[in-house]
Parts: structure tokens; sequence; C-alpha cells
């Protein structure tokens, strides 16, 4: 059933329109708020009851119910935490903001996500390196980390992974009133991340793409943007049949949008790949 309930869920995710009357976070942002507005600042209580606690309720409430019952209330449970929105629609509607020349705007929302990398190591690819990272990010938190823990701990741990980034994405956590569980999130993220990875090698450049993998799998340190923005940059196949871009356009902007339909053909084939991982491993292991 569970092979069944990812399935279910992708495709009404991916091609319709019905998550996103589940996507209206108000009543999370705020039990936040109001949570917030009764602790002391950086105390964990709004984190324990939510997302801690509205994970363990709902784990109950599925866990008592028949088969049938169950069934449905996991997928409407996934269908809840999958995505926000389109996630193939809103990274194709920031290129287009590219590509009609609101570059400093979508680097502005790039820095919001805190994904502009503080070093200089590609100072003339920085929309790129940013653009790459925004990719594999958006993709990991959308998808992939929510169905990786629906398949470890069921729709338990797809709920409390979509309240933890909703957590951490709350102004009350950004302006420091509430601590930030970003580490926690890190350390759910790490299989994800190796797996998405992965999936990107084999959607792409395989050569190129698993030796970077391999040489990064076992590092810690690195964070799932940057593990994401390499494995895609070395898996990138490009075809020669990029956009074309004025001459006077800067350097960085220029290597982005050439390369940038490229990227959004090799995150639709990881999104299959990993879909299809997942289906086999539950076929194997179940």
């Amino acid at each position: 059933m569970a092979l069944l309930s990812i399935v279910f869920v992708f495709l009404l995710a991916r091609y319709t329109a019905a998550a996103r009357y589940l996507h209206r976070d108000t009543v999370v942002s705020a039990l936040l708020d109001a949570l917030a507005a009764r602790s002391k600042p950086n105390s964990w209580f709004a984190f324990f009851v939510m997302p801690v606690g509205g994970a363990l309720s709902l784990l109950l409430v599925w866990w008592w119910l028949d088969f049938w019952l169950s069934f449905f209330f996991g997928v409407l449970l996934l269908l809840w935490s999958v995505g926000r929105g389109d996630w193939h629609r809103g990274m194709r509607d920031l290129a287009i903001q590219l590509k009609d020349g609101n570059a400093e705007s979508v680097l502005l929302h790039f820095e919001e996500c805190g994904l502009v990398a503080n070093d200089n190591s590609e100072p003339d690819q920085a929309i790129w390196l940013a653009w790459r990272r925004y990719a594999g990010s958006w993709y990991l938190n959308r998808l992939f980390s929510v169905f990786f823990w629906f398949f470890i701990l069921g729709p338990v741990g797809a709920v409390f992974y979509r309240g933890l980034v909703l957590y951490n994405h709350h102004v009350q956590t950004r302006s420091g009133h509430l601590p930030s569980a970003k580490k926690i999130q890190h350390i759910l993220d790490w299989l994800p991340v190796r797996f998405m990875g992965l999936c990107s090698c084999l959607a792409g450049n395989f050569t190129t793409g698993f030796r970077v993998w391999q040489k990064q799998v076992m590092n810690m340190q690195v964070s799932s943007a940057d593990f994401l923005a390499h494995c895609l940059d070395a898996s990138l196949v490009l075809d020669g049949d990029g956009i074309t871009v004025p001459a006077n356009t800067e350097y960085s902007l220029r290597f982005t949008l050439q390369r940038s339909p490229a990227l959004e053909l090799l995150m639709v084939r990881t999104e299959i790949i990993g879909l299809v991982g997942l289906a086999l491993a539950i076929l194997v292991l179940r």
C-alpha cells in the first residue's frame, strides 16, 4: 500500500491542483504565532508542540483507524506533506523571470532562502551556483525528503518533516524568537540528499556525476544545497540547443540562462528516477 500511496500522491500533486487546497499553512502559522507569544525566547516549547506533538497526534489517529480509512487518511497526510504547489512550475516561473531580465529579484529571493554562497569560489558563476543550490533544495524539500521519510516511517515521517520545514521557515524562527531546528533538518536530509544526488547522476552524465557523488558522499560537513549543486553540475548534459542570449548580458546571467533548460530537464528526469527507485525498494523490502 505504501507504493500505491506514493504513486497516487505524486500524480495528484504533480498533475492536478488537488493539493493546493491543503497547502495553505495559515493554521500552522497561526499556531506557531500563538505558541511563540506564550513561550520564552529560545524556548523549545513550540517545537515540541508542533511539529513533534502534531505528528504524534496524527499518528495515534491513523493507528486507530481501520485499514481503508487509515489508507485514505495516510494519503491525505502525505498529500499535505508533499510540495507546496506545483514544484516544476515554480522552478519554471523563476527561469522566466531570469529570461525577462529580473535577475536582481531572483537573486534577492535566493538570498532570502539562504541559498547564495558566502564564499567567492565561483565569482563569475554566482547566479548559476545559486540557481543549482535553489533547484536542488526546491526538489529535496518538496519531494525527495517527504517521500523518503514516508517510506521509512509512514505518514508520521512525512508529516514530521513537513512540520519541521514549516517551523524553520516561520517568521518567529527566522527572527530568532524561536530556536532554529536547522541542524535537525540537516540530519533528516542527509540520506535523502545522497539518494537524490545519485538519482541525478543516473538521470544525466553518470560518469562525471557519480565521481563527484562518490567523492563527497561521506562528507558530513557539506550542506545539502552544496552537495546537490555539485552533483547537478557534474551530471548536466548540454545538448547545444540552449536559448540565445544577447551578447551584452552579464556573463554570470548568460551562463545561467544557457544552462537552465538542461537543468530543468535533468530535474524532471531525477524526480522520475527517484520515484522508480523508491518503488523498487518497496517491492524488494516489503
